[in-house]
């Protein structure tokens, strides 16, 4: 049985996973149907998110977010929830 099951791979969702398995959550699984980041990764100028000094990428600014997640224990399965 899950501990947690979170729909959608975007900041939010990375978020929730890095978070619960820190927290000390065993069997956190986040379900994306394509590669982990969202739809921001498809913006080309990100300048107003939080913590982010210089102008960049959205593909670029998701870049890290899923291995550190995933290094505390965050699962990623591509399947749809319906």
């Amino acid at each position: 049985m899950l501990d947690l099951a979170i729909i959608g791979g975007g900041p939010a969702g990375l978020t929730a996973g890095l978070y619960s398995t820190r927290g000390g959550l065993k069997d956190v699984v986040m379900f994306e149907m394509g590669m982990p980041g969202g739809q921001i990764t498809g913006s080309s100028e990100i300048e107003n998110y939080p913590g982010q000094a210089e102008v960049v990428s959205g593909l670029d600014l998701m870049q890290s977010w899923p291995q550190q997640a995933m290094k505390f224990g965050l699962k990623h399965e591509m399947k749809k929830i319906s």
